[in-house]
Order: structure tokens, then sequence, then C-alpha cells
């Protein structure tokens, strides 16, 4: 199964150009939003940005999520106060798994770091650093 996350950034603007060598920007094909296009090894990944009019109803939604969860209230308290700074949602898109470049894995917390972001990924908020905010630790520490 293909690798999925998502990255929620507090910052207003991003450019993966400042973090990437090999990075071209363009429409995603199926959602027909703005999207960077990032080789990674030998593979090139997708980071869909999500339109600005669609984040706030998403954290909404991401946040009503969180409390769902079966976790200690303080960590669903924090973590669903980080998110709710984001100012931009970037979804990853890419065919490979994790495992088979580890690259896609890094890249997150790469952006995560550049721009004051937390990532969603493998059930899990994860900051920049590896630490999980909230949800099982991470299984991919690559």
């Amino acid at each position: 199964m293909p690798a999925k996350a998502a990255i929620y950034i507090q910052k207003n603007k991003i450019n993966l150009f400042d973090v990437f060598d090999d990075v071209k920007t363009g429409t995603c094909p199926v959602e027909k939003t703005s999207c960077y296009e990032v080789t990674l090894g030998e593979d090139v990944v997708r980071f869909n940005i999500m339109p600005p009019s669609k984040v706030p109803k998403h954290i909404q939604g991401f946040q009503i999520y969180i409390k769902s969860l079966d976790q200690d209230q303080k960590r669903k308290d924090n973590t669903s106060s980080v998110i709710s700074f984001t100012q931009i949602v970037l979804g990853l898109s890419t065919e490979r798994e994790f495992e088979e470049n580890h690259a896609i894995w890094q890249s997150l917390f790469k952006i995560a770091d550049k721009y004051a972001g937390v990532v969603f990924v493998n059930g899990s908020v994860v900051l920049s650093n590896g630490a999980v905010l909230l949800g099982p630790p991470s299984s991919t520490n690559t």
C-alpha cells in the first residue's frame, strides 16, 4: 500500500524549492489543486496543497477526530491546540511505501522542520523531531 501522510504547517507561505534540490510545481491531476513534485532518490512524489478555503473545515474535522481518540486528554488538548494554528496542509501522494524509499519518510520531517509543522502519519501526529504528540509510536523511524 502506498505511503500516506499529511503535513500541517503553521506558516502562511511555503516554497519546497527551499527544501529540496529537484522540485517542480504543477496541478494535481485528480483534485485540480496546486502541488509540488519532488524527486526523492529514483521516485517522484507529490505534495498536494489543500486549497486555503478548505483548510478551516478540514482542521475542524481533524480536531473532532482527535477528540474521539482513546488517548490521554491532555495529549489530545495539546495536539488539538497545535493543529489549530495550521495555515497550510500538504498531502503526500506516492506509489511507494516508506520502507521502499526512506527519503520519502525523511522528506516529511524536513518540510515540517522548515515550516513549523507537524506530520500526521500512521495514525499519529508527530513533531518534526520525531516525537509523537498523539497516537501510537511511529513504526518507520528511518
